[in-house]
């Protein structure tokens, strides 16, 4: 069979609205600015010789060791207001599913495309996740399959992530086809010789799909 047989979604800043939004909560919350939140956790990131929030993204530390870290790499200039131990229940905050874009993934799934859920991922987050998804009515049960960095040890864009999706369904990389707001997960994916469709807003990526993915029943 060919062309897109299935379709991997992104979930934060795809499913939800922009990450750059719900940072902007936790920065709200700590009264620290952005910027010395960004350099105290590519601080804690570069003790452990990686980058950005991926000691998290990997399971390698909890929200809450994370968070004492952070907070330890601020000191003495800044003194966050809340537990950044706590992150997760400031990012999530009042942050809604995107539900026009996932009732359209259903509708694909309905036209036998299958699909996969392909997220950078905190452990401590799920909760906030399913209950994003429960309070509009939906679940993550749509999804054929589920690939979590947290759990699998690997996040975009690293090319192992592409390849353990592919192993999920069997699937070679000219049949797949990633939704994602990072760039860089993006052409990491065409690497592969994936299909990616940069998620800008909902419109443009919903248009994006009709143009790529053909229709099965």
């Amino acid at each position: 069979m060919g062309g897109i047989t299935v379709v991997w979604c992104d979930f934060g800043g795809v499913l939800t609205p922009p990450i750059d939004e719900a940072f902007a909560r936790v920065v709200a919350a700590a009264a620290v600015p952005a910027r010395e939140l960004r350099a105290a956790s590519e601080t804690v990131a570069a003790d452990m010789g990686l980058t950005g929030v991926a000691p998290l993204e990997l399971g390698l530390l909890s929200q809450a060791e994370w968070g004492r870290r952070v907070t330890a790499a601020l000191a003495p200039r800044w003194r966050p207001r809340v537990d950044l131990g706590r992150f997760g229940d400031y990012f999530y905050a009042d942050r809604e599913l995107n539900l026009a874009l996932f009732d359209h993934l259903v509708r694909l799934r309905g036209q036998g495309v299958r699909l996969g859920l392909l997220t950078n991922s905190v452990r401590e987050w799920e909760p906030h996740r399913a209950a994003m998804l429960a309070a509009a009515g939906r679940s993550a049960a749509v999804f054929d399959a589920v690939v979590r960095s947290h759990e699998v040890g690997v996040a975009k864009p690293d090319e192992a992530m592409f390849s353990l999706a592919e192993a999920v369904f069997g699937t070679p990389p000219e049949q797949c086809l990633l939704i994602d707001d990072t760039a860089a997960n993006c052409a990491a994916s065409r690497r592969r010789g994936w299909t990616a469709v940069a998620h800008l807003d909902t419109e443009r990526t919903v248009a994006a799909l009709a143009r790529r993915v053909p229709r099965r029943r």
